[in-house]
């Protein structure tokens, strides 16, 4: 590599070959961003291990909204759910209580017609409007905001501009190909945020621990955001199921009310409720066992992390290509002469601490704490239960404003505490019940047609012999 290279490049080293991994600016053709819809396209087919190639659609970019970071060995659908779930809830949860809002009042000034019964609160009567055509247009909107919001915001030049590997590294040009993969870390130089759609083998992936090496050595890490992929799936199992139990209950309303007096209509519309929730709590069970699994693996890794164990392709095939028989360069040497060089950005004043060991003291007492205060134990951050589970809660209860607006005083502050306990207090306490029941009984594995009875007897006997012991003792 002549100088004038090393300088378009930035800093480079080299292993003896002509291969180089660099950092410092990145060459014009290089730098590349994909809008965020490319990646959603399809259901996410882009991010599937065996995806066959498709043409590149990435443009040329200063800069680069979000770099994501995954590993290739972990389910495409998963991490397109994360990505819904990071980019796309937030926006969907905010459009369906609107609509409900909207439709809920246009429906109680009689703007459009619908049924309504006196029901009494506090001593007082007032006119209950059906709420069902508000609840079901909210879960409409939230499902079509959900998956559809980033090709919106395309239609107003407004889509995320991301970095996704495999679409802003040219797969066709193999020189181009080379010097993208080996300046990685120039991309994260020009990135504002980075994604980890955080898998069991993660940090067990060179180039995976070698992304977050070149991110953390910017010291910036409330421009992060680590998304376990196992966490999107339970989080939109128990919030559809929420859609699905209301919808029942509002449909046994409805259906009931036909002929019936409404003490009837009623019971038989909450024995119905209670009879789905329990078919419905099944799925999101069995679902939050694979997370509980994944993230009791997670502070044993980052507690024993170390670079020097992470896998890489051409150690794994001693390297040898598997499918050409060509031999492979040495990636680790080239990332660990790379990390040499970015001592000073880890260790500080530190000399006598190698780069490797202070990468590694970086990710056990930075990373960590940070890591398990916001995803770690059988917990999800409150900010996406807002966007998830309390959504079809609150389109529910969005019903009581007019009703509050014409009791006033003492009943319509009764009226709002229920809509608001109901709304931002079930929603959060249904989903960590959930994984806390889950998380239980991660150990059994091999009854998955019954995890919900298996996980609740597997917590209770547990509780009993700790009570035996204590009592005992």
């Amino acid at each position: 590599v002549g100088s004038s290279d090393l300088q378009t490049w930035g800093r480079a080293i080299s292993d003896g070959s002509p291969r180089c991994l660099t950092s410092g600016p990145l060459a014009a053709d290089l730098r590349l961003a994909v809008s965020l819809h490319v990646v959603l396209h399809r259901f996410g087919r882009e991010l599937q291990p065996n995806a066959p190639k498709s043409s590149s659609r990435a443009t040329q970019a200063e800069r680069i909204g979000t770099f994501i970071s995954h590993d290739w060995g972990s389910r495409g659908s998963f991490k397109f759910m994360s990505l819904l779930l990071i980019f796309n809830s937030r926006a969907a949860a905010v459009m369906a209580v609107s609509t409900s809002a909207v439709l809920s009042l246009m429906q109680a000034y009689e703007v459009i017609p619908c049924k309504s019964s006196a029901m009494p609160i506090g001593g007082k009567v007032y006119t209950a409007r059906d709420s069902s055509l508000a609840f079901v247009s909210g879960l409409i909107v939230y499902l079509i905001i959900l998956c559809f919001w980033q090709q919106l915001l395309r239609l107003c030049g407004l889509s995320a501009s991301v970095f996704l590997d495999k679409l802003c590294i040219d797969q066709d040009n193999e020189e181009q190909k080379e010097r993208a993969i080996l300046g990685l870390a120039s991309f994260l130089d020009i990135s504002d945020r980075l994604v980890v759609l955080w898998s069991p083998s993660y940090f067990k992936r060179l180039w995976c621990t070698y992304e977050l090496a070149s991110w953390l050595r910017l010291s910036r890490m409330k421009d992060t955001a680590v998304m376990p992929i196992h966490l999107a799936p339970v989080l939109f199992a128990i919030t559809f199921s929420l859609w699905g139990v209301i919808s029942c209950y509002l449909a046994g309303i409805f259906f009931l009310a036909l002929g019936s007096d409404a003490r009837r209509v009623e019971l038989v519309s909450a024995v119905v409720a209670v009879l789905c929730g329990a078919a419905g709590i099944i799925l999101p069970t069995h679902i939050s066992r694979h997370l509980a699994n994944s993230l009791r693996l997670l502070p044993q890794q980052l507690e024993s992390f170390s670079i020097r164990e992470a896998n890489c392709f051409c150690c794994s095939h001693d390297r040898v290509h598997p499918e050409t028989k060509k031999h492979l360069p040495c990636d680790r040497r080239l990332i660990f002469e790379m990390l040499q060089q970015w001592q000073q950005d880890f260790t500080g004043s530190r000399e006598s601490v190698t780069s490797l060991e202070a990468f590694d003291m970086r990710i056990r007492q930075n990373l960590k704490p940070w890591v398990l205060r916001n995803i770690g134990g059988a917990q999800a951050p409150f900010r996406l239960l807002l966007a998830t589970s309390c959504v079809p809660l609150v389109c529910s209860s969005i019903g009581y404003i007019p009703a509050m607006v014409q009791l006033g005083g003492i009943p319509a502050f009764r009226l709002g505490l229920e809509a608001t306990l109901q709304s931002f207090v079930l929603g959060p306490c249904v989903a960590k019940v959930i994984m806390e029941v889950s998380a239980a009984g991660v150990d059994c594995k091999d009854h998955a047609g019954c995890d919900l009875l298996l996980t609740l007897l597997k917590s209770t006997d547990e509780r009993l012999i700790k009570d035996m012991f204590a009592s005992a003792s």
